[in-house]
């Protein structure tokens, strides 16, 4: 592996960890992200002519036949199979093409599976640029949202128009003046990791930081995917705890009192149960800050309650009108009605599908892909989904370490696929890449012949 080849991938995590929707920088029509992954591709292309690798296994991932490869394979054919769908349904060609576009990425597994590995790109040096990423978005987001809600709050309108010129309308603000940016999503996974190198003692002062700033700039987000996400990768962290500490003990009374003993686990135990009694507080306080509408409603002044200067009393009766739910709930009743055709269900409507006036993309990617790709096509994504656990499973069963930055992938990787239920990210380059990146490392994980560790 050369200094371009080592200069190219870092930029390109670095782009996909803090870019955003990716367009922060742009060439006309061409993103830096869509640049970065040509160039990858491209890149990896030289490498295996210029080796004359075309038949090694070991360098051209391409004709590495394993589960995964297999699955990603079967996954891009039936993109192109989407995209043949929606042209003979009569989408527009532009929505299609951007459809697939989007999913394209997947591509990128190839080249990924030569480059990561302990003696070219190593998943600790990408772990790091993720956190350095993750602190730097939530510091730039929390000073974002302070401006908004201080210096600007009285006139909020300039400071928009000038935050979304500069960051290219990829910032969403709150009614509190709070920002979301999609470049959270590995905020919320860097936190998860830090957080349990924190538990671990395993931890530098960057995971401290990130521990601390992260969960600011989550809550800021007032994201409320985020939060779920959060609590479920916790009990996925718990569990697997719980799996490795008491799976060399014999009797369920020696198990038990092994885990009483490990002061690791009541650390973890002691949060779980923080973060659990905390979710639905925050959950609802950030429902009440962007969706509540106070209503006045006057009442008589012989009523008995306190009259105000008009001789009548007020009292304020909170409304809550979801938006996001409503218009979620829009799109499962839209979807409901397409997938009443046999034909919709199997082979999915194909891409550039229209529902509930959306033709880009809804907010919950498994009813996107159910959608638009079918049973068939949601069935290949599971099973990439599954084949990560079991590709963990399998290293445990052949006596790898399962390590805790295993753990916290598969913890954080859990809590993905609930929040892209919420917010769609597991079909898009953001959600792509982490899914990628796992994918691989279960693989190599699975693959190793020893006990040693892949970092």
């Amino acid at each position: 592996m050369n200094k371009f080849e080592k200069v190219l991938l870092t930029l390109f995590f670095v782009e996909i960890f803090v870019g955003g929707g990716g367009r922060l920088i742009d060439f006309g029509f061409v993103s830096i992200r869509q640049v970065l992954f040509l160039l990858l591709l491209l890149t990896f292309a030289i490498r295996i002519v210029k080796e004359k690798a075309i038949f090694n296994k070991e360098i051209n991932t391409f004709f590495r036949f394993n589960p995964v490869t297999v699955g990603v394979y079967l996954l891009i054919a039936w993109f192109l199979v989407s995209m043949l769908v929606g042209y003979i349904n009569g989408h527009p060609l532009g929505a299609i093409i951007t459809d697939f576009f989007r999913v394209s990425f997947f591509a990128l597994y190839f080249p990924l599976a030569y480059y990561i590995s302990n003696d070219r790109f190593s998943l600790k040096r990408i772990i790091t640029l993720l956190k350095y990423s993750a602190l730097a978005v939530a510091i730039f987001t929390i000073t974002v949202s302070l401006l908004g809600k201080t210096v600007f709050a009285a006139n909020f309108k300039p400071f928009y128009d000038f935050m979304n010129w500069m960051m290219n309308d990829d910032l969403f603000f709150r009614p509190s003046n709070s920002v979301f940016y999609k470049s959270h999503f590995f905020v919320l996974v860097g936190l998860i990791i830090s957080l349990n190198d924190l538990l671990n003692r395993k931890y530098k002062k960057l995971d401290v930081f990130l521990v601390i700033l992260g969960s600011i700039s989550v809550l800021w987000s007032e994201t409320r995917g985020f939060l779920l996400a959060f609590m479920l990768s916790i009990l996925v962290i718990m569990v697997l705890d719980v799996k490795v500490i008491v799976d060399s003990i014999k009797g369920i009374s020696q198990k038990i009192q092994g885990l009483v003993q490990s002061k690791q686990f009541l650390r973890k135990f002691a949060i779980c149960i923080v973060v659990i009694v905390a979710v639905p507080i925050l959950y609802e306080n950030m429902t009440l800050e962007r969706f509540e509408v106070v209503t006045i409603e006057e009442v008589p002044a012989d009523s008995g309650l306190t009259i105000d200067e008009f001789g009548n009393a007020k009292t304020t009766k909170p409304e809550v009108n979801d938006v996001s739910v409503n218009a979620r709930m829009e799109f499962i009743t839209a979807s409901k009605e397409i997938l009443l055709n046999p034909a919709n269900l199997i082979l999915g409507t194909g891409y550039g599908t229209e529902i509930a006036g959306r033709i880009t993309g809804i907010e919950m990617s498994f009813l996107d892909i159910l959608l638009e790709q079918g049973l068939i096509g949601l069935a290949i994504w599971g099973y990439l989904f599954l084949i990560i656990y079991y590709n963990y499973y399998v290293a445990y069963k052949k006596g790898q370490h399962i390590t805790t930055m295993d753990i916290s992938l598969m913890a954080a990787f859990m809590g993905v696929l609930l929040l892209t239920n919420i917010n769609p990210f597991i079909n898009n380059p953001i959600g792509i890449s982490f899914f990628l990146l796992v994918l691989i490392v279960s693989q190599k994980k699975k693959d190793l012949r020893t006990k040693e560790e892949f970092q």
